[in-house]
């Protein structure tokens, strides 16, 4: 992890991300405080970095925008739906077996698997 996620408060760090999930949605504070059942000003506060919320309450965050919790401490930027890492792809390998094989591999054959991966993404933009 880097030094300067380190420097920044654990309090501002999640109510950042649940503000920028919030927002993704579309929905006003008002909206979210009502769909999760706190008050509005809970969730400005969390937002503000003032409070953080219970484990309960982080707990129900993730499940509700399907991230995995470490995402909500920013320890990890991984867009892909939580519930998606247990999909299975190609061979019965999930995403979550594929990213293991990966973090296994050498810096090297990690560059080769990303140049690789950004020409198929070149090829399927083409179609």
């Amino acid at each position: 992890m880097s030094d300067k996620l380190n420097e920044i408060p654990i309090s501002e760090i999640i109510g950042n991300t649940i503000a920028e999930l919030r927002k993704s949605t579309g929905m006003t504070q008002r909206e979210f405080s009502k769909t999760v059942g706190v008050s509005e000003s809970s969730i400005a506060h969390y937002e503000q970095g003032i409070t953080v919320p219970s484990a309960d309450m982080l707990l129900k965050y993730a499940n509700y925008f399907d991230v995995n919790i470490d995402y909500l401490f920013g320890r990890c930027r991984c867009k892909v739906k939580y519930s998606d890492l247990n999909s299975v792809l190609a061979d019965h390998m999930t995403i979550s077996d594929m990213i293991n094989v990966i973090s296994k591999l050498s810096s090297k054959q990690k560059n080769y698997l990303y140049e690789t991966i950004i020409l198929l993404e070149n090829e399927k933009n083409k179609y």
